[in-house]
């Protein structure tokens, strides 16, 4: 067993775990590690999928917590442990030789650790449709998650975009929260089984593609629609 030591860059002795991944799920693994006593290095690009938002929700403990601020935190619990954070991307990853087995790494800036394990933890990737301005309202007005941001656009007007048929799930959800939901049926054709539910519930179909996604309305001072959330 090894006991919990910082690890400078470019170091030629190999350490337990390299845990690729600096969000919630690398620093929660690495917290795990070294308090069990393991070396550990975590590589964190600054990433994290949460981070183009202000708040974050239904994380008990910890509601209503900026993303970036809970990255930090866990970067402080993690190290003072022992366990070190840095700043980079793996670029290059080979196992080694040897009667032990082991894993070079290599990170952009040409650091290169060596870790008898190795710990993906580099989360998912949203790809957001193709529609122009979208984007750019990622995080703020544009969300993804009924659980993540339903409570903060109650009552609202939400219109969901639908690019494939499980968007209708997502209807359903945000249905529940707010009686002023239009459907667009952006990349699906919806046959009557499909339209008919929704308009009997009250719910707007448009069919068509969308062409932009404008914002013409700030948010609301009363605070009940925030910046971003998550």
């Amino acid at each position: 067993m090894s006991t919990n030591i910082e690890v400078p860059r470019s170091s030629g002795t190999p350490v337990d775990v390299v845990v690729v991944g600096g969000g919630a799920a690398g620093l929660s693994t690495a917290l795990v590690l070294a308090r069990s006593r393991r070396s550990v290095v975590v590589v964190d690009a600054g990433e994290q999928r949460n981070a183009p938002a202000d708040h974050m929700h239904n994380y008990l403990g910890r509601e209503g917590t900026p993303p970036l601020e809970l990255a930090r935190l866990g970067r402080e619990e993690v190290e003072s442990y022992g366990a070190t954070v840095v700043a980079g991307r793996v670029v290059d990853a080979e196992a080694l030789p040897g009667d032990v087995p082991s894993f070079g790494l290599t990170l952009d800036d040409g650091s290169r650790f060596r870790a008898r394990r190795v710990v993906l933890a580099t989360g998912v990737v949203d790809e957001l449709p193709g529609v122009p301005g979208l984007a750019d309202r990622w995080g703020r007005d544009v969300l993804h998650c009924p659980y993540c941001h339903g409570w903060e656009v109650r009552d609202q007007r939400v219109g969901v975009l639908l690019t494939s048929p499980m968007g209708l799930h997502q209807a359903g959800l945000f249905g529940q929260l707010t009686e002023e939901l239009t459907v667009l049926a952006h990349d699906v054709a919806l046959g009557h089984g499909e339209r008919e539910p929704l308009r009997a519930r009250g719910q707007a179909v448009v069919e068509g593609r969308v062409e932009e996604v404008r914002c013409t309305a700030p948010p609301s001072p009363s605070g009940s629609w925030p910046t971003r959330t998550a």
